[in-house]
């Protein structure tokens, strides 16, 4: 992360000029530096004027206030790096990171890092990250299909809302970020595993039938359990596509496929210590 040069002309534009929201400036509206070319935009925007990025500034929230938390992680990246050798390896990170950095683009989400095989990403918005994931997992799944056995990516996601410190140089720390990652790690490939938090600020914009209950799951590192719910975001995608008239971009399923491979984890026994 520290060599990537979109990362380095973040800190230099955010590190010694902290955005208003976080106590930084004079308290009146003041112009955004795009943090990847380096375009001023007007107060009021939202995104760059010049290469269409979203702005930081207008991604997160104000301090106090929460923001939603989206992890993601390649399943079984260790066994597929083993098996596919580093230069194939390798490609498939670079497919990957760009499907997901078009649609985190494209939903306002800001990546706050690379975690190797996966992404952190905030948003200020609960239902754009809830959007961008199942945006993300159609992509994958229709990009997998279509290479086979060479690029057999499946991507487990996790998304949380509460409040979170955001620290120089743009990383972000907490609670949140913690409980997001631990909920990530409760699903298995091709599925989004949301907190109660984040189902009930985004209820009100999802059907009931789209989400599936899990029940109130342990987490490592915590006494109480936490009610978790699985996004059927394939059913959803059909939802929203038909809404606007546009065909429904749903991947088909595998021949062999038998039932819904979310059966399997909502069934997964719960034992007595705590699990991941």
């Amino acid at each position: 992360m520290a060599d990537d040069p979109e990362f380095e002309r973040w800190r230099r534009a955010n590190v010694d000029a902290p955005p208003s929201w976080l106590g930084g400036g004079s308290g009146q509206e003041e112009e955004r530096t795009c943090a990847f070319c380096g375009e001023v935009a007007p107060p009021a925007s939202s995104f760059c004027p010049k290469c269409g990025r979203a702005l930081t500034a207008s991604l997160l929230p104000q301090q106090g206030k929460a923001a939603t938390v989206l992890f993601t992680d390649i399943e079984d990246s260790t066994h597929l790096t083993e098996r596919l050798g580093d230069l194939q390896w390798e490609s498939i990170i670079d497919d990957h990171n760009d499907i997901v950095r078009e649609e985190l683009h494209q939903h306002a989400g800001f990546e706050v890092k690379l975690t190797g095989d996966g992404f952190l990403i905030v948003f200020a918005d609960g239902m754009q990250a809830l959007r961008c994931a199942a945006h993300v997992q159609q992509k994958v799944t229709r990009f997998a299909d279509q290479r086979g056995a060479s690029w057999p990516v499946r991507l487990r996601m996790g998304v949380h809302r509460g409040d979170v410190i955001l620290r120089p140089g743009g990383d972000i720390l907490g609670r949140t970020v913690n409980m997001a990652a631990r909920i990530m790690a409760k699903g298995r490939g091709g599925s989004i595993v949301v907190s109660q938090a984040l189902q009930e600020d985004v209820g009100r914009q999802v059907r009931p039938d789209f989400w599936l209950d899990m029940g109130a799951r342990r987490i490592r590192g915590l006494e109480r359990r936490e009610r978790m719910y699985l996004f059927r975001w394939p059913e959803y995608l059909d939802w929203e596509a038909g809404r606007d008239g546009s065909p429904s971009n749903r991947p088909a399923p595998a021949e062999d496929e038998g039932g819904d491979p979310l059966d399997a984890l909502l069934s997964q026994p719960e034992t007595a210590g705590v699990d991941t």
